[in-house]
């Protein structure tokens, strides 16, 4: 049995108000699963929703925030392929309500890889869930092709900007939005081709512009309201819509006859857990290689201590953090 530290919501709101640090203990793993003593966290708009009590999945109190991990093996189940020392990031068993936001978390085996050479614990903590949701949607279920034009909604956040450079690396246009010129710069220097402010009035103009007024192929869309219905406004003919999230509080009410009349898709794209096996499998292998060839990054933001946690969380509810938001957990 391993001891330590874990932030856990003793019961439903703002992670400043109910995230508390409590002593946890964790038995063996079992089959399916290993141990790990936990290096850096990455944390994402789910754990605002695990903390509120408003994720889908699983809403359980205490509520145990952080979906994906790195550290460093500490107990495998006989039969692993992972053995006691070994680097790896993957996903910590969220969806049955067992977060990693923690010193010792277990890791669903399937959802591990190896810590790619060269790859810091920050950087591998904030990896997989952002780029495997990046693939799922342009890859798996859009096909992007070169020379295409991809609009991100909410670019400098965690899946946008995963999107961004994956989307580079799928040898297309990006447009990025962002609301802010800091954001705005983080997505230029992170590879977008251009980066549009949406929240002025000529948003839609400068897109416009931009594509010399024939729309975008596809939009990935992790924000919703009323900004992911200007975006599907923007589609060219044939063009394809990705409904990501809604960390703008609410999915996009998108027109269908607007669809209809574009020769448009809206797809839905759920990356965390939920595809094919074989489908997870392929695309956690491909992003893992692109990121050892060094053609996608992790989008690295703030690097946040253990004791900031609710801090952390917080920013990204209130929309505020830039890049992949990070825990360090042990040095």
């Amino acid at each position: 049995m391993f001891s330590g530290k874990a932030w856990r919501a003793i019961d439903f709101g703002s992670p400043g108000d109910v995230l508390r640090l409590t002593d946890a203990t964790w038995d063996a793993p079992t089959s399916g699963r290993v141990l790990v003593k936990v290096s850096a966290v990455g944390l994402g708009y789910p754990d605002v929703l695990i903390t509120s009590g408003t994720f889908p999945f699983a809403s359980v109190l205490p509520a145990e925030p952080g979906q994906e991990v790195a550290g460093e093996v500490v107990a495998a189940p006989e039969g692993s392929r992972f053995a006691v020392g070994d680097r790896i990031l993957g996903f910590a068993p969220f969806l049955e309500g067992v977060g990693g936001l923690s010193e010792y978390s277990y890791v669903w085996e399937f959802f591990a890889r190896p810590i790619p050479a060269g790859m810091t614990d920050e950087e591998a903590a904030g990896f997989l869930i952002s780029f495997k949701t990046a693939h799922h949607a342009l890859v798996d279920n859009i096909t992007l092709v070169p020379g295409e034009t991809l609009l991100v909604l909410g670019a400098a956040g965690g899946s946008g900007a995963a999107a961004v450079q994956l989307g580079k690396a799928l040898g297309v246009t990006v447009i990025a939005a962002a609301s802010s010129a800091e954001k705005r710069a983080f997505c230029a220097s992170i590879g977008a081709d251009h980066a549009v402010d949406y929240t002025h009035g000529a948003f839609a103009d400068e897109v416009q512009r931009l594509t010399g007024g024939a729309g975008v192929d596809a939009v990935f869309d992790p924000v919703g309201g009323e900004l992911g219905v200007q975006a599907s406004k923007l589609l060219a003919p044939g063009g394809r819509f990705m409904l990501v999230g809604y960390a703008g509080g609410s999915f996009p009410t998108i027109d269908p006859m607007d669809l209809l009349t574009r020769n448009a898709k809206l797809v839905g794209v759920l990356g965390g857990a939920f595809a094919s096996l074989n489908v997870d499998a392929a695309a956690m292998d491909r992003v893992a290689d692109l990121a050892a060839h060094k053609e996608i990054r992790t989008p690295l933001g703030t690097v946040f201590g253990f004791d900031e946690a609710p801090t952390a969380i917080s920013r990204i509810a209130n929309r505020t953090a830039i890049g992949k938001s990070v825990i360090r957990v042990a040095a």
